[in-house]
């Protein structure tokens, strides 16, 4: 039975305990951790999504567990960690304003899985996602294929449905390709995106396509501004679905925050590339990109530079 350890229980990280305990291909047990002043609130939001998880999991009569706790040594012999805590962004915020608070609580926690639970698969979400990664990379020594940033799973599903709305075409009949950083240095690769087999542009003009990956980038904060906060639930799919990939060995290509080693010209930086998931971690997949795409992928590969740059 798989061991998930969700580190930060507030919204993501509820919303992805609730996925896992309905899925069923999977049986797992969960560990719930969190600080300990929102552990121990009652009433309070995290022990009541916890007993209601609880609850759900003897409807479904299923042998998933779940443990929320306030001490990090629980999540050891984890076999995936998605890693969720850190402030959410707000109104007004880019993921960047976020690096210097969220540095102070990503750091030393990175420090502890370090020591109990070196053989997971790290699967970060705190944003500034691409400065976490690295950040996490640094804590915990982690080797490149066993850490990876959610970002692209959730901006292509994003880029998928704004086609399909665009197109009147079924989200299972596209196929896309999203690098890049996360938010607005999202690079949408057209030239590898494919609706029911045929290029976008067979469908829409290019001004459509272009308001396509406008809408895209400006996603996180369109949601932020209609309901007060940033995604969970879209947001916890996306990391279950890679956890998902790690822990059944599915070998699926997904796109990952991804630390490359040579790929695309560059070295010993996270950004989101096509990667390959499977029970060996996170394999490094470099698609074809034609010239314009390269550019712009150069230009979000400098500006999440600048991000991470702010590390120290």
């Amino acid at each position: 039975m798989a061991k998930i350890s969700l580190v930060g229980f507030g919204g993501i990280g509820i919303e992805a305990a609730k996925i896992i305990v309905q899925d069923p291909t999977l049986t797992s047990d969960i560990v719930a951790f969190d600080r300990k002043e929102a552990v121990d609130q009652v009433p309070g939001a995290l022990v009541g999504a916890y007993e209601e998880i609880l609850d759900a999991i003897g409807i479904m009569q299923t042998g998933h567990t779940i443990n929320l706790t306030s001490n990090l040594d629980d999540i050891a012999g984890s076999d995936v960690i998605i890693f969720t805590a850190g402030l959410p962004r707000k109104a007004g915020m880019s993921r960047a304003d976020l690096i210097g608070v969220n540095t102070d609580i990503v750091g030393p926690v990175a420090e502890k899985i370090k020591s109990v639970a070196p053989n997971a698969f790290l699967i970060m979400v705190t944003n500034p996602l691409d400065a976490m990664v690295e950040l996490a990379f640094r804590k915990t020594g982690f080797a490149p294929h066993k850490i990876v940033g959610q970002a692209g799973v959730l901006d292509t599903g994003r880029l998928v449905i704004e086609a399909s709305l665009a197109t009147k075409v079924p989200c299972s009949q596209i196929n896309a390709i999203v690098l890049g950083g996360h938010g607005p240095q999202m690079v949408p690769v057209y030239s590898q995106t494919t609706i029911a087999g045929k290029r976008i542009t067979d469908y829409i003009p290019q001004s459509e396509v272009d308001a396509i990956s406008a809408r895209v980038a400006d996603r996180g904060a369109t949601i932020i501004k209609r309901q007060g906060r940033s995604a969970v639930f879209s947001t916890a799919l996306a990391a279950v679905k890679m956890a998902k990939a790690y822990i059944l060995d599915q070998r699926m290509l997904l796109p990952t925050a991804a630390r490359l080693n040579g790929e695309y010209g560059v070295k010993d930086f996270f950004i989101g590339v096509m990667t390959e998931i499977s029970a060996k971690g996170a394999r490094i997949v470099e698609y074809p990109i034609n010239g314009d795409e390269k550019a712009l992928l150069e230009k979000s590969i400098k500006e999440t530079k600048d991000i991470v740059a702010d590390l120290k």
